[in-house]
């Protein structure tokens, strides 16, 4: 799986529910929990919860009777059978029991449909994509500051998550008050959304306690009109393999807007704006595929020819134009460092350290913001 698809504040979240789940909130044994599950059309259940106390997901799988009943099984693997949970429509909301899997004791469940009235905590603006679900979790949960950093000038103060050490930047200085408080509620909006994939991904390697999520932000170059960094990000959340890889990200001040590699470095004819579409996506991969990717390759291989070619012993094809990546990019002093990106057997082979277009080289095939930069 490509990791940029488990960063969830650029593509959504990996253990995702679908958009028509049901949410509901009340209590198990009289511990307040967060439920959501979906049916398809064969009656098959999945879902989660959450109690309130802990944050953590378990995850429901299950079906659906007749009668409208729902007989779930928490967090199996391995072809494992059995039901914890029963639940009964009634009214608006479900009664049921919960059995203890050791003990057998059995606890009343009682469950309403969620309200977001008050659920309104330190997480509210995450993103609206992350359901009710994801929300009422966040309104229980804090950032709190953990440390500070001066780096290219700029004061830097770290915040964490502590359930899932989730933790991020914030500016203190170098800019505006308004570019400040722009930037800074974008890195909260994105830490919160990490804070959201960490949660689903742990709960996606159900049956184990395998489950793990560990990011990484690294700031790159801060100047008075870029602030690029790297997320990376090391993931198991069920299957085969675990993952890991970087999602960078490369913001404009003055807009907020995050840029593309075309704004920094352009090959093409005409303007960088023709490329892409309203929503950022190429309108066409002529450019990417025939001419941006070759143009890669070529100058890697003239740079540095001996990576290129393995001369270590290495099996990466850093020759082969398709692996260089124009969304896997940030900034630093010296220049613009691009990233590649592999199948599986050759996930070792992803951002190489020295795949670095130095600032002079990138100059003589300006973007839009490349006189902005070092």
């Amino acid at each position: 799986m490509d990791i940029r698809k488990v960063v969830g504040f650029l593509v959504g979240g990996f253990f995702a529910i679908q958009a028509h789940a049901d949410v509901w909130q009340g209590e198990l044994g009289g511990a307040p929990v967060v439920m959501e599950w979906s049916v398809d059309n064969e009656g098959e259940v999945d879902g989660h919860y959450f109690y309130r106390q802990f944050h953590s997901d378990i995850a429901l799988t299950g079906t659906r009777d007749v009668q409208g009943a729902l007989s779930l099984s928490e967090s199996l693997g391995g072809g494992e059978r059995r039901v914890d949970l029963v639940l009964r429509p009634s009214g608006t909301g479900w009664v049921g029991e919960w059995r203890e899997p050791k003990t057998q004791r059995m606890l009343p469940v009682t469950l309403a449909p969620l309200t977001m009235s008050g659920e309104q905590g330190a997480g509210a603006d995450a993103e609206e994509r992350i359901g009710d679900y994801n929300r009422a979790r966040l309104a229980d949960l804090r950032l709190k500051r953990v440390g500070e950093q001066v780096f290219h000038g700029y004061r830097l103060a770290w915040w964490e998550e502590s359930v899932s050490r989730v933790r991020w930047f914030r500016l203190e200085s170098g800019y505006s008050a308004d570019a400040m408080a722009r930037l800074n509620r974008m890195l909260e909006k994105w830490q919160w959304r990490a804070v959201v994939d960490a949660f689903e991904c742990v709960a996606g390697a159900q049956g184990s306690d395998l489950g793990e999520y560990q990011q990484v932000v690294i700031p790159r170059l801060l100047t008075p009109r870029v602030v690029s960094m790297s997320v990376e990000t090391s993931v198991f959340c069920g299957g085969a393999h675990p993952d890991f890889g970087d999602a960078p990200l490369n913001v404009d001040v003055l807009s907020g807007r995050q840029l593309r590699l075309e704004d920094v470095l352009w090959l093409g004819r005409g303007t960088p704006q023709e490329v892409r579409d309203d929503n950022g996506q190429l309108k066409d991969a002529n450019y990417e595929n025939n001419v941006l990717q070759p143009w890669l390759a070529s100058t890697f291989g003239k740079l540095y020819p001996r990576e290129m070619d393995n001369e270590e012993g290495g099996v990466c094809d850093y020759r082969d134009p398709g692996v260089w990546s124009s969304s896997s990019w940030y900034l630093t002093s010296k220049g613009v460092q691009i990233g590649a990106f592999f199948a599986r057997a050759e996930k070792a082979c992803d951002n190489p350290a020295w795949s670095l277009l130095p600032w002079g080289l990138v100059r003589k095939h300006p973007g839009l913001l490349t006189s902005f930069l070092p």
